[in-house]
């Protein structure tokens, strides 16, 4: 039986994705990675201690996604990548708040930036 994942990155952009798992797997994290059509995916997950969602996901909104993933894994912090929070920052702070997200990281954003949130959320791997 494979060890469950400390976290779970769900980006429909492939090469972004695998960014994403590469930093966080370079610094120790163990990471599923999953895109596009995530929900039998997710599913199947019986447990992560942090998601990394992207909020602009093809097929469900932000307040879907976060109220299904705060459903499914109710102790996982949750970190919000969007491109949008760059024009938007406000939109960053309203979500963290109205959401309940525990952090919110505007693309792009260096793997440095990414490791210090999950850091300060997780604590080292």
């Amino acid at each position: 039986m494979q060890p469950q994942p400390d976290i779970l990155v769900i980006e429909d952009d492939s090469s972004i994705r695998e960014l994403i798992a590469l930093w966080l797997r370079d610094a120790g994290y163990n990471v599923v990675e999953s895109g596009g059509q995530r929900t039998h995916f997710v599913r199947e997950m019986r447990s992560a201690k942090l998601i990394v969602v992207d909020l602009k996901e093809p097929k469900l909104g932000a307040i879907e996604t976060i109220d299904a993933l705060r459903e499914r894994f109710p102790a996982a912090a949750i970190v919000a990548i969007s491109g949008y929070f760059k024009s938007s920052p406000a939109l960053a702070g309203a979500l963290i708040q109205q959401l309940g997200v525990d952090c919110a990281l505007a693309k792009p954003f260096s793997g440095k930036e990414l490791l210090a949130s999950v850091k300060a959320l997780l604590g080292p791997p």
